[in-house]
């Protein structure tokens, strides 16, 4: 009878442990064939056929639907321009050009990519349609908990987030050869105490 529940200690003891780093090696794993342009990440075989396994465990454990190739592509950041982590308690000023694409949009998320909302209770993200631009097309956003004039992202509370930047309609996934854009950049300012 020992070794009955010997053996059945094991196996279990071996299915929660295996179940266990499988899940955090998925959930850690950004995939094979990850684009990264000035610290933006990007992975465009996600929404394909041709993703590889652990991309597709992942989106399958995270019940998540992937812009297809034709659709679009997202990028992710989670690091200023000086490689700090992005805080929701600090104010960033997002500048320079966007990717073409016919629409984008911004959205800030927890680490655990759910979409954070601003204090009103709404999304804490912007619609390339309704920015206001520069004269010469350029973008200039803040993201933070303080008021700002012109486009704004509100934050609320405290700890890490990422910002999403989704390319609708874009050119960099229908060629062969994924074109390089420039990616705007992030760049912090003052962080409450």
């Amino acid at each position: 009878m020992r070794l009955f529940f010997d053996a059945l200690f094991v196996i279990v003891l071996g299915l929660g442990l295996g179940g266990g780093l499988a899940l955090v090696s998925i959930q850690d794993n950004h995939g094979f064939g990850s684009l990264t342009i000035d610290g933006w990440t990007a992975w465009p075989q996600v929404g394909s056929a041709n993703a590889d396994p652990y991309t597709r465990a992942k989106v399958a454990a995270n019940a998540e639907v992937p812009l297809g190739a034709a659709e679009g592509i997202a990028f992710h950041i989670r690091l200023d321009d000086q490689q700090r982590p992005l805080r929701r308690d600090c104010t960033y000023r997002l500048f320079g050009t966007t990717p073409p694409a016919r629409v984008w949009t911004l959205a800030a998320h927890d680490l655990q990519g759910k979409g954070l909302q601003n204090p009103l209770g709404q999304p804490a993200s912007l619609v390339s349609r309704n920015l206001l631009r520069q004269d010469n097309g350029r973008v200039d956003i803040t993201i933070g908990p303080d008021m700002a004039s012109g486009n704004w992202i509100a934050l609320d509370g405290r700890g890490p987030f990422s910002l999403i930047l989704r390319l609708y309609d874009t050119q960099i996934t229908t060629s062969r050869s994924l074109l390089a854009p420039t990616m705007p950049k992030i760049e912090r300012g003052a962080c409450k105490a």
